[in-house]
């Protein structure tokens, strides 16, 4: 069983917040080296998959890369950076929670999501289009399975039309909604054509008829390889419905060898789709064919039956995108010369945690007004990538100066996948997306939303939509990508009806999903209906900038019948002079639901805290005589200022007194320079020269024998140096009584990264922990994916990721978190591992490096370029048992 999809995949409904609340409910580099574009780099995830299965397309085209930095050695290959779906990659079915869609009926009352559903790969024929239904305002929801497909044709033992994902599900009247999806359909007795499909649903999302074939996304230049294969592929669409015509508008990307760059931004409607059976579409409009173009192509009809408009993502150099527009005075039927909304922009940073960045753009637009709205990230900052906003008044004939959105522009990391959609009725303007502002380093994130009354001239206070944050690497695993390609949103009637991604805690811990599963059960989709209405859903704009606490006990650590004084930091975190303001006369209240913990002093004034500026809450709790020790401690700040709601705070406590024992401890002091220890075994993972890691006592100035592979330019002669190499530990049985186990070792690296961004690298090391144990499914699982605490030196977690890679050479499909870039001397690390008790494991250091450039070309001094590890130390750890007390 792949993913868990929320709740709702193991109950057949889940309680969630009323309509209109604000809970939510969990549902089921340096510069290019003569870079070589694949177009088929652009293709999304699940379009991947689907060419695969029908080997149709592989044709390529070249495009060069804009310098931004000197390019210090013009040879190899830097994967994906700036082309985040790789073709041919290695991996398994993306993660089983991505890509979510939305749609709403008039009445708010039924709700269809659809989602890429894994579970469907065991199907023949396959469908992954999944979907969930809700009857009551979200209050529930159904799992409804896969979208049908009556495989009425066949190739040997699989069956056809296939459905590949990619949802898009729109609402087109009375109980009738419609779910688009990439289809494989039989071309001929032997191939196959990957096109486009759509479901119908006559009953609110109960049961569906189809796939509909799109017919004019079929092959639509008409050509074939010598083998018969059609050489067009269809992917990654978008819909959209007008309702003054009843007309669809799907809008794709058609990949050929017949366009000069590869691509063709592709139109097509249907004026049957209410109940064409099956629905007719017009002849295929190419919107735009050019070298840039294209991906994530995003169609809107103006509201007045005349208008309508397509936005897309253009490639003009490896480090840059622009949009491009086009817009039609004839419904579609035809399209104006696209043009250029943007000037060339700096493509977004990797995020810690997150799978596959990407700039797609999001359109919506008003239809009383007929004003046009977009939204994308944009890292000209470099800080990540800023969200930035644009309209047109003009029915897209010009385009407003570019707004930033976010809190802190240029100084709050990463907010990316925006998506904005525009209330029907009331005209606000809602844009939602993720947010990695909460914290100076590592994966923690949140949901951010913010809105418009007055067309986009002024805005509300960015506001956290999760629950509480999250670290988004949580679940992470060779599936990808975790939190998926987009998410998305429905505002009417004055309300906000969102599905998101969240990587939740894993539940059990290292063991999570075994042992049926080699995928944990998160991340969960989310849904959350919210009005902006009252007070308590405009919080004042609050985070916890940290948290600390002091001991009775006096040794650093919580245990029973102790008082413990908390201190929270908390942050006015908008700094935005588009709405940054004073918190006045800010007040605190803290409390708890676990049991025996008492809260001695609950409130705290913290006075006035100016935009940027934070102030210290103090509270005091008391842990009871019966409390458990090493039960966690689940605290709840509310904080608001006279003039605001509260924001809602919520963290963690760990408690109880550690007794560590011992379970492994290496420092390679015993061994020759040059060798292993006994039972360490160096495995070549891929590349075309072998080059094992070994121990060094003169890397990093330390003077230690330490775990060392070299970043190389030493590949074979014409061959190239991109290489996975491993180091494996021997096995280590954990105690069956561990409550959790702890991990520090140290790490030394000066490797490949790029000095254009803060995170991007190419040439690293990460470590999986391999679980060997009998009865359960063998898998490596990354350290992110269920860590509790996960530190390098100063930062959380680890401080780069690599991109995404079709190189066979490196780590299969790249796109790891790695330790990477300049270290400037040891780091130590630590981790607290939780859910390893009675496990039989292994530790598998994972070295890759691509094809082209070391740390030598990045930093000309440095000549001595690889990574090191020393000083493993494994720990399992209980809570000491609690002190009788005397009478």
């Amino acid at each position: 069983m792949p993913k868990r999809f929320g709740l709702l995949f193991f109950v057949c409904a889940v309680l969630c917040a009323l309509p209109g609340s604000a809970a939510a409910q969990k549902l089921p580099r340096i510069t290019p080296r003569k870079v070589q574009d694949d177009k088929n780099d652009h293709m999304s995830a699940m379009g991947h998959l689907a060419a695969r299965v029908s080997a149709a397309l592989q044709q390529k085209g070249i495009v060069t890369g804009r310098a931004l930095v000197a390019p210090p050695n013009p040879t190899g290959d830097k994967g994906c950076t700036n082309a985040p779906d790789c073709f041919d990659d290695n991996d398994g079915p993306a993660g089983g929670q991505a890509e979510t869609s939305i749609a709403v009926d008039s009445t708010g009352q039924h709700i269809v999501v659809g989602f890429n559903d894994t579970r469907g790969f065991g199907l023949n024929p396959i469908s992954v289009s999944g979907y969930f239904y809700s009857d009551d305002g979200g209050k529930t929801f159904i799992d409804g399975g896969q979208l049908p497909s009556p495989g009425s044709d066949t190739i040997g033992t699989a069956k056809f039309p296939e459905v590949f994902g990619d949802p898009d599900v729109k609402y087109l009247g009375a109980c009738t909604f419609v779910y688009s999806s990439i289809i494989l359909k039989k071309f001929s007795a032997t191939t196959v054509a990957q096109t486009m499909g759509i479901h119908r649903s006559t009953d609110c999302g109960h049961t569906w008829t189809g796939p509909f074939e799109v017919t004019s996304a079929t092959n639509p230049n008409g050509f074939t390889t010598t083998s018969g294969s059609p050489v067009d592929a269809a992917d990654k669409e978008f819909m959209d419905i007008d309702r003054a015509t009843g007309r669809l508008i799907l809008s794709w990307t058609n990949f050929t060898p017949v366009a000069v760059g590869g691509i063709e931004m592709s139109t097509t409607y249907s004026d049957d789709a209410l109940s064409g059976n099956p629905p007719t579409w017009s002849t295929r409009q190419v919107v735009s064919a050019t070298v840039p173009d294209g991906q994530s192509s995003v169609p809107r009809f103006g509201g007045n039956g005349s208008n309508a408009y397509v936005v897309w993502r253009r490639f003009p150099s490896f480090y840059t995108n622009t949009f491009a527009f086009a817009r039609s005075t004839e419904n579609g039927n035809t399209w104006k010369p696209s043009v250029d909304l943007t000037s060339e922009f700096f493509t977004t940073d990797s995020e810690i945690g997150n799978d596959r960045p990407n700039n797609s753009p999001s359109l919506a637009v008003d239809q009383h007004s007929g004003t046009v709205y977009l939204v994308y990230a944009n890292n000209n900052a470099q800080d990540g990538s800023d969200i930035y906003f644009q309209k047109s008044a003009d029915r897209g004939v010009s385009f407003s100066t570019p707004l930033i959105l976010n809190s802190r522009p240029g100084n709050d990391r990463a907010q990316w996948f925006p998506w904005v959609t525009v209330d029907s009725s009331t005209g606000r303007v809602w844009i939602f997306y993720y947010d990695q502002g909460i914290d100076t380093s590592g994966d923690l994130s949140q949901v951010t939303y913010t809105f418009s009354d007055d067309g986009g001239r002024k805005w509300s206070q960015p506001t956290t939509l999760t629950d509480r944050s999250f670290h988004a690497g949580w679940g992470n695993d060779t599936g990808q990508p975790n939190l998926g390609d987009y998410n998305q949103a429905v505002a009417q009637n004055g309300e906000l009806f969102a599905v998101f991604a969240v990587a939740s805690r894993p539940p059990a811990g290292f063991v999570d999903g075994q042992p049926t599963s080699a995928s944990f059960t998160v991340p969960d989709v989310v849904f959350k209906r919210i009005s902006g209405k009252n007070r308590e859903s405009r919080p004042a704009t609050l985070d916890l900038g940290g948290l600390t606490f002091t001991d009775s006990g006096g040794n650093g650590f919580i245990d029973p019948n102790e008082t413990v004084d908390v201190r929270a930091v908390l942050r006015n975190y908008v700094t935005n002079p588009l709405n940054a303001a004073n918190l006045r006369e800010v007040q605190a209240t803290l409390s708890t639901s676990t049991p025996n913990v008492m809260i001695v002093r609950r409130s705290s004034d913290l006075g006035n805290i100016s935009p940027g500026q934070s102030a210290t809450a103090n509270f005091r709790l008391q842990t009871l005589p019966g409390f458990v020790p090493g039960t966690p401690i689940e605290l709840v700040i509310k904080a608001g200022a006279d003039d605001t709601g509260r924001a809602v705070l919520q963290n963690t406590l760990f408690t109880g007194t550690p007794v560590a024992t011992e379970l492994f401890a290496e420092n390679f002091d015993e061994i020759t320079p040059g060798t292993l220890p006994l039972g360490w075994n160096p495995v070549h993972g891929a590349g075309a020269n072998t080059v094992p890691w070994t121990t060094r006592n003169d890397f990093c100035g330390t003077g230690s024998n330490a775990a060392f592979h070299v970043n190389a330019n030493d590949g074979p002669t014409g061959g190239s140096p991109s290489r996975w190499e491993r180091l494996l530990s021997p096995p280590i049985a954990i105690p069956a009584s561990a409550e959790y186990v702890t991990l520090d070792l140290d790490v030394c690296y000066d490797t490949e990264d790029d000095p254009n961004f803060n995170i991007l690298a190419y040439d690293g090391m990460f470590l999986r922990i391999a679980d060997l144990t009998t009865g359960r499914i063998l898998r490596s699982v990354l350290l992110e994916a269920f860590e509790d605490e996960f530190t390098t030196g100063p930062i959380q977690s680890m401080p780069k990721h690599e991109p995404r890679s079709r190189d066979r050479g490196y780590f299969p499909n790249g796109d790891m978190a790695l330790w990477a870039g300049f270290s400037n001397g040891p780091q130590h690390v630590h981790l607290r591992l939780p859910g390893m008790a009675g496990s039989s494991v292994q530790f598998r250091f994972e070295f890759a490096q691509d094809g082209g450039g070391i740390c030598s070309d990045v930093r000309p001094t440095h000549t001595d370029c690889g990574i090191s590890v020393d000083n493993i130390v494994l720990k399992s750890v209980v809570s000491a048992p609690s002190q009788p007390q005397n009478d």
